[in-house]
C-alpha cells in the first residue's frame, strides 16, 4: 500500500457487524475476514471486529466468543432489538479506528478489497464512503449501488419492476466504465467504509430508522456535508443477502415500505415528495393484485407479502412498527 496514512488512534480499521440469529454465518465471515487480514501487511495489527448482538433469542453468540476469543475481536450484547442503524451506532461508540467497516454477518471476504480502498481514500479527501461490489447470484444486475429515487423509478415499481430496472442499469454503467469505480447516490448497507470522525460528525444512522433505507439515509447527509459516494465495482465480497430479514417476509415488507416512506418524508421537498407518496401508496394495491397473481406459485410467500401490503394501508404506511 503506497500511503502517508497516520494512524492516530489503535486501529486503522473497525469492522462492525450486527447479529441477529445469524451465528452460523458470522462464523463463516469471521474466518474470512481473518484469513483476508492477516495477509494484509499494513492491518494485520491494526484492525479490530466489533459484534453486537441485538438481543437473539437463540443466545448463541456466546459460543462463538469463546471460538474467537482475541483482543482484536469484540462481542457486545443488546438487551433490545436496536435494530441496523442504532446498532450500527452502538458499535461505533466503542470503535478506536480511524476508519469504519460497516459489514453483514452473511458476507464472504476471500479478496483484498482493503488495500485499493484505503489508497482510494489518501488520495481523495473529499471521498466520503467507499463500497465493494456484492456478488449475487443474478448477473445482469447490480444491485449493490444506485441512484436517489425518482417519479420514473417509482411509476415502474407500480408493476414491480422498478427495483430490477435499476439493478440493470448499474450494471450496464459499471460494465462499461473506462474506471474501477464510479461515483453514486447511495451503497447498499452490506458493506460501507467510512471515515470514523466524519460518521461521528452527522451523528451516525439516523435513529428514526429500524431497518432498511437508513444506508440511503446516511448516504444523502454525507453528500449535503459535500462529500462523495463511491462504488468500487472492481472489487468484490460474496453476499447471501438479506438472510435475516427474509425468514419473515410480512416483517421484511412492512419495514421496508415505512422506512421507504420516512426516507421520501425526511429528503424530498414539496411538491416532489406529494408524488412520491402518492405512487408509494399505489403500489400496496398494485402489488396485492401481483402477489394475488403469484399465489399458485409461492402461496406461503404470497399470503405473506399480500397481508403486509394490507397492514400498511391500514396503518398509513406507519414508521411505528408495533411488531418485532
Amino acid at each position: 500500500m503506497t500511503t502517508d496514512q497516520s494512524i492516530s488512534s489503535k486501529f486503522l480499521l473497525s469492522i462492525i457487524i450486527i447479529n441477529y440469529n445469524l451465528e452460523d454465518e458470522i462464523e463463516k465471515c469471521l474466518f474470512s475476514l481473518l484469513g483476508t487480514l492477516n495477509r494484509i501487511e499494513f492491518l494485520s495489527d491494526t484492525f479490530e471486529i466489533i459484534i453486537v448482538d441485538n438481543n437473539s433469542p437463540n443466545k448463541k453468540l456466546t459460543e462463538l466468543e469463546k471460538k474467537f476469543a482475541s483482543d482484536k475481536i469484540h462481542f457486545h450484547y443488546s438487551d433490545i432489538n436496536l435494530g441496523f442503524g442504532k446498532g450500527c451506532n452502538l458499535g461505533a461508540s466503542k470503535a478506536k479506528g480511524d476508519y469504519l467497516l460497516f459489514l453483514n454477518p452473511d458476507t464472504i471476504v476471500q479478496e483484498d478489497i482493503f488495500t485499493p480502498i484505503f489508497n482510494l481514500f489518501n488520495s481523495d479527501n473529499q471521498i466520503g464512503i467507499i463500497a465493494p461490489k456484492q456478488q449475487i447470484r443474478k448477473p445482469f444486475f447490480d444491485f449493490s449501488a444506485g441512484f436517489y429515487p425518482n417519479i420514473f423509478y417509482e411509476l415502474l415499481n407500480l408493476f414491480g419492476v422498478g427495483v430490477f430496472f435499476e439493478g440493470f442499469l448499474m450494471n450496464l454503467l459499471t460494465k462499461f466504465s473506462s474506471k474501477n469505480f464510479i461515483k453514486v447516490d447511495w451503497i447498499l448497507g452490506a458493506a460501507i467504509f467510512i471515515k470514523k470522525n466524519l460518521f461521528d460528525e452527522i451523528n451516525g444512522f439516523d435513529r428514526d430508522y429500524f431497518m432498511f433505507f437508513e444506508e440511503l439515509d446516511l448516504c444523502k447527509r454525507v453528500v449535503k456535508k459535500g462529500y462523495k459516494i463511491i462504488y468500487y465495482h472492481s472489487i468484490k465480497i460474496n453476499h447471501i443477502g438479506s438472510v435475516s430479514g427474509k425468514k419473515n417476509y410480512f416483517l421484511y415488507t412492512v419495514r421496508t415500505y415505512a422506512s421507504k416512506k420516512l426516507f421520501f418524508e425526511k429528503h424530498f421537498n414539496i411538491p416532489l415528495k406529494q408524488i412520491l407518496l402518492l405512487l408509494l401508496y399505489l403500489q400496496l394495491f398494485s402489488q396485492i393484485f401481483i402477489w394475488m397473481l403469484l399465489s399458485p406459485i409461492s402461496k406461503e410467500k404470497s399470503k405473506q407479502k399480500i397481508k403486509s401490503f394490507v397492514y400498511l394501508i391500514k396503518h398509513n404506511l406507519t414508521n411505528k412498527i408495533d411488531i418485532t
